[in-house]
């Protein structure tokens, strides 16, 4: 019987590299993220009706977070340097000039600000264009890995970016990721580390193998991210802030 055809190539004699890749596609990848606490208040519960919403970084996110979706009757609009697809305004984040100044209901900044080589400007921006009342919401990583996209530059503490908000009124800041979440991530890359030989393509490999294998110890956090002691290995922080007047 003749092998079944995928685009003309044999299945069989497909190189076992490229087959034990697409078998890993079709394995759900489990998450070692675990928010051991929610974000009160949530960005969203403090804007007005119809409000204007810029996702800074975001890429296709649109504002679709873990404090929950955007008001349906929001206006999302996502800021970029990248011209991908969901991006409606291509522009640095150290400077949104293209944006009105006080035109703005609510600014997110998650997951973006380590890569911004002048945090305070960007955050100065984000005051700029927002309403007074207007609500800021940053969430960055501590304890977590390297993510050169373009470039890596900081790590926030919830003191960080407290500070960075220092012309805002602080409403909330802390942390969700709590130190099983946060060692169960950086556990699955140190042993892929140590086991791949400096091969790229086996590191990629192994860190889902191990993923699968160890993503399960995140629920950890249910019990020990409240204890006291805890906040030393706690893997990101975040702050919501809102514009005086």
């Amino acid at each position: 019987m003749a092998d079944k055809t995928q685009g003309g190539i044999s299945a069989a004699s497909l190189p076992v590299r490229a087959r034990f890749a697409r078998l890993l596609r079709l394995i759900p990848r489990p998450s070692t993220n675990y928010a051991f606490q929610p974000i009160r208040p949530s960005p969203y519960d403090l804007l007005p009706p119809n409000p204007v919403i810029y996702d800074v970084g975001g890429r296709d996110a649109r504002g679709r977070y873990s404090f929950g979706p955007p008001p349906r009757d929001s206006k999302i609009i996502c800021v970029d340097l990248v011209p991908e697809p969901g991006v409606d305004i291509v522009a640095d984040a150290h400077d949104l000039s293209i944006v009105p100044s006080g035109s703005v209901n609510c600014v997110l900044l998650v997951q973006m600000l380590t890569c911004c080589h002048t945090p305070q400007r960007v955050v100065d921006e984000a005051f700029r264009i927002l309403r007074p009342g207007g609500i800021l919401y940053i969430g960055a990583a501590f304890l977590l890995k390297m993510t050169p996209d373009p470039a890596d530059y900081y790590r926030f503490t919830p003191a960080a970016l407290v500070h960075l908000c220092r012309q805002f009124e602080v409403l909330a800041s802390g942390s969700t990721r709590g130190p099983a979440s946060t060692m169960c991530d950086l556990l699955i890359r140190y042993l892929a580390l140590l086991l791949c030989c400096n091969r790229d393509r086996l590191y990629g490999v192994l860190v889902e193998v191990f993923r699968c294998a160890l993503a399960w110890t995140k629920h950890f956090d249910r019990i020990i991210a409240h204890w006291r002691v805890a906040q030393s290995l706690y893997g990101n922080s975040y702050v919501v802030a809102r514009k005086p007047g």
